[in-house]
This record gives structure tokens, sequence and C-alpha cells, in this order.
């Protein structure tokens, strides 16, 4: 008998929860990983009713704070276990061509976990790049990822597969599009690609990168 969690991980249908406020917007944004419903769906529901649908599904869960600006970035411990608690930095690269949006992980340092600081916050908290788990780089105008990079002191912690899970769902939660990589990946980017459930949103390996990490074989 397979693993519950292989079956899981199998799932190829995300679909979308909203759950708004008494204000009428939006509370909390959550990508969940099951067939109820068609990949991609979005679902309102009312909080007891996401309780039952959603259930233990819960991929990766996010909170607004005012001004519907995103304050808060949970990805599930079922879906990475091996990671630490992990707190996001958003950086927007608009001048960029194309623009572009880069998501960096850390643990520590202070911070509250499960949160998400832009740019300007992040120049108050004591980390630098040395600091960094990780960091994810797409471009939102298309979803289309650039990079991911993991440290190496970090690696088969499942750092990238949250990075992933993390900033897909803010691309969506934003009404960006959703996420999708060309055949252009490295050995460790193809390995992540064919072994979760988001292998459908990557083309076919046509070239393999050179490591990332310099002298890497």
């Amino acid at each position: 008998m397979s693993d519950p969690l292989d079956r899981r991980l199998g799932t190829g249908s995300w679909w979308q929860c909203v759950i708004r406020g008494s204000g009428g917007e939006p509370d909390r944004f959550i990508t969940v990983q099951s067939a109820r419903y068609p990949d991609g769906s979005r679902i309102e529901l009312a909080p007891e009713m996401a309780r039952v649908q959603v259930g233990d599904d819960a991929l990766c869960e996010i909170t607004f704070g005012d001004a519907r600006r995103i304050v808060g970035l949970q990805v599930m411990s079922w879906f990475a276990p091996k990671a630490p608690a992990m707190w996001f930095a958003e950086r927007r690269e608009s001048t960029a061509t194309p623009p572009a949006v880069s998501l960096m992980a850390f643990t520590g340092a202070g911070q509250p976990h499960h949160t998400l600081v832009d740019e300007a916050d992040l120049r108050n908290i004591p980390v630098g790049t040395a600091d960094q788990l990780g960091a994810l780089r797409w471009y939102p105008a298309t979803g289309e990822i650039d990079q991911i990079y993991v440290q190496p002191s970090w690696r088969r912690r499942n750092i990238a597969s949250a990075l992933l899970a993390a900033g897909g769902s803010l691309s969506v939660a934003r009404d960006w599009p959703r996420f999708w990589s060309d055949g252009q990946r490295t050995v460790m980017g193809e390995q992540l690609r064919n072994g979760r459930s988001w292998r459908h949103r990557g083309a076919e390996v046509t070239h393999i990168a050179p490591p990332m990490t310099p002298g890497e074989a």
C-alpha cells in the first residue's frame, strides 16, 4: 500500500478557497490540493464550510491585512515536512525587463513564522543574502518561473517545494497568472519538477542548464 503522503503529492488538482470577513473583503485565501474541485477552480466558502471542504488538504494559507495587503503566507507542514518554520520577504523588480518578483525564505531573526514582509520592511531586519534559505524569481505578467535557488546547506529540506507553493499561491491570490516553466532546468530542477504534483505545469525538459552553485556536479 502506498504512503498517504505519496498519494496526496500525486494529486494534480489545485483549487483555491476564498474566505471573506464580516465586511465582505477577503480575509483568507487557501490553495488546496485535492480532487474535490477541478484544477484551477476558485470557490468562495463560509468559514465553517471551508473547514469541511478543505479539511487537511490545505496547501498554503494566505492572510490579508489592511487594504488587501498580504501579511501572512503559511505553507502547510504536510507538504514540506523537512522545512523549518519560515517567514518570507518579497522584492518587486519593476524596472527589470520583463518586470519580475522575487520571494525569499528566511528563518529566525526574531520574525514571526509565516509572515510576509516587503522590501522596505526587510531593510529593518538584520538579515542578508547569506541568511536566505532560498529564493524564487518569476515574471508576474505571464507566471513563468525564471529561477529557483536553495542554499547548499539547506537542500533536501523541502525549501524549493515550499517556495513554489508559497509563490504560486501568492500569484493567484493577486489574480496574476498561475506558475509554469519552460523546458530549461538544472538536474535538481528536473528532479523537483518530476517528483511533485505540479509536473504538468512544466514543459518536458529540452535543455539541462548548468548548476547554479559553482563547482557542483
